[in-house]
């Protein structure tokens, strides 16, 4: 469902893009900018998503070497302990991916072991849906999840458009990554400059829509279609205004991180990247190839990296990459894989915590298919990177979703231990340090017999009790009165009868 937009408001912002001419940034003025929240919401913070386009083979990218049932499913393919660059708990990478192996050992390399979802999906349009919109196998969507979150983020679009895009793709093919219920919040270009000679001195349309319900929604089209003409000025002068400062491979997709690199370089807030890279549908002789895919992501990854590192970015940084699925346990007749279900996930960046998380995939407990059975939701590792590393709290996070996600240990602000020990957390009192009222956040991941929520001062005293019950699954709040509290630090403590427990410090000014 569309945001209401009137007439008036259609109206006035027509003529901030166009100013009776053209479309184009010199139309605006500084007030038109003077408001976007997403500097304060999500603290500067970039994600680089890397979509592996035909599902890739995760057994083949991070191998479990010493397990004996990998070579007796792919007689043909499989990749030998002493060929392979060792990680730990018997895991290894592919010998292709040495660049990786190198910001691994570095501890920048995070790895979410064998993650999908329930009744997965094999076919790549819809099963490509799906991980774009952040849906379950069973619900449609028509909008991605990315999208909702730069919706949550800039809540005045499209009738105030931010001074930077909301969102850059690397490419020609729009991605559903991207949509919203008012249209697309991404800009797609292939080249920054070849972008803005397109579309420079691109005539405004002028005309104004009919007062009917097919006029509101042509307004919408021409509101939509106008951002990416005045965003052209924008992207080609920050990537002219930086250079990289580091030398990447001749691969497309190095060309399209270093033109990310020369992006947030030149000064542009973007916080959301998508570049692509295809080939991975590896239905016959996969050895080879796949292994040359994982060498041009790597070495690319490994030069952006390099990049940002030298130019004194990397801390605003991740890298992720994602496939529609993973491949099947045993090879095919053709010396390759047909579709199968999860698969490894990596994080590139300073603030990842490193190493390999969750359990190995097993090859003999699997799923009626006899394929490979989910550690991690899909929604889980997104549901971590919007809260730890884009910094949506858990409210939003819940909204997007429309429910509520256990998060995973990937950066080093999230939480320390593996879902399957947690069941519920409490976040820090918001604003902290507090003077009068503070609202504190808690999530409940499983039903929970006997919740308690209880304030103590630094000496074990109990203040007051702040929440006892029984809660279902999901994100609640709760406000706490800091008036007639003493100055000085006081803790929030959340515990179960499960055994669970869990506290915040908070300080009262």
């Amino acid at each position: 469902m569309k945001k209401e937009l009137s007439r008036q408001q259609f109206l006035r912002q027509m003529a901030l893009l166009s100013g009776g001419v053209t479309w184009g940034l010199g139309s605006f003025t500084g007030k038109a900018f003077g408001a976007t929240p997403y500097a304060q919401a999500a603290r500067g913070k970039v994600l680089v998503i890397i979509q592996l386009n035909g599902g890739n083979d995760g057994l083949n990218t991070i191998i479990p070497a010493e397990d004996d049932n990998y070579f007796t499913k792919r007689p043909d393919i499989s990749i030998k302990k002493e060929d392979a660059l060792p990680l730990s708990n018997g895991m290894y990478m592919n010998p292709a991916m040495a660049s990786m192996k190198s910001l691994y050992d570095k501890g920048l390399v995070a790895i979410t072991q064998s993650v999908g979802y329930a009744n997965p999906n094999r076919s790549h349009f819809r099963a490509t849906d799906i991980w774009n919109t952040g849906s379950d196998a069973t619900t449609v969507w028509d909008e991605g999840w990315a999208g909702r979150f730069l919706e949550m983020q800039y809540p005045d679009y499209p009738i105030q458009l931010p001074k930077d895009p909301m969102a850059i793709q690397l490419g020609s093919v729009e991605s559903l990554l991207f949509q919203t219920d008012v249209g697309r919040v991404g800009t797609v270009f292939e080249d920054p400059n070849l972008f803005y000679q397109l579309v420079s001195g691109t005539l405004a349309d002028s005309e104004l829509p009919p007062a009917t319900l097919a006029g509101d929604e042509l307004a919408f089209l021409k509101q939509i279609a106008s951002s990416s003409v005045q965003y052209s000025t924008v992207i080609r002068d920050a990537a002219n205004k930086a250079k990289n400062a580091y030398t990447y491979p001749n691969t497309n997709l190095a060309k399209q991180l270093s033109i990310v690199a020369r992006l947030v370089a030149g000064g542009l807030e973007t916080p959301v990247y998508l570049a692509n890279i295809g080939g991975f549908d590896t239905h016959a002789n996969q050895k080879t190839q796949h292994a040359n895919l994982w060498k041009t992501i790597s070495e690319a990854v490994s030069a952006f990296q390099n990049d940002m590192t030298n130019q004194g970015l990397a801390d605003a940084i991740t890298v992720m990459t994602f496939s529609e699925f993973g491949r099947r346990v045993n090879q095919n007749g053709t010396q390759g894989t047909d579709h199968g279900t999860a698969a490894p996930m990596l994080f590139i960046g300073n603030n990842v915590r490193g190493g390999l998380i969750g359990a190995n995939p097993s090859l003999t407990n699997l799923d009626s298919n006899g394929d490979l059975r989910y550690n991690f939701d899909y929604r889980q590792i997104y549901s971590t990177v919007l809260r730890d590393h884009l910094g949506l709290d858990a409210f939003k996070t819940q909204e997007l979703f429309k429910q509520t996600f256990e998060r995973v240990p990937i950066f080093k602000n999230s939480p320390d231990a593996l879902p399957d020990t947690l069941g519920m957390e409490i976040n820090s009192p918001m604003p902290n340090p507090v003077t009068d009222f503070t609202v504190i956040q808690y999530a409940v991941y499983k039903p929970v017999l006997d919740i308690k929520i209880t304030l103590f001062d630094l000496q074990g005293k109990e203040i007051k009790t702040l929440y006892r019950g029984t809660r279902t699954p999901g994100t609640y709040q709760l406000t706490l009165n800091a008036l007639g509290l003493s100055p000085g630090i006081y803790l929030v403590h959340m515990a179960s009868t499960s055994g669970l427990s869990m506290y915040k410090r908070m300080l009262v000014q």
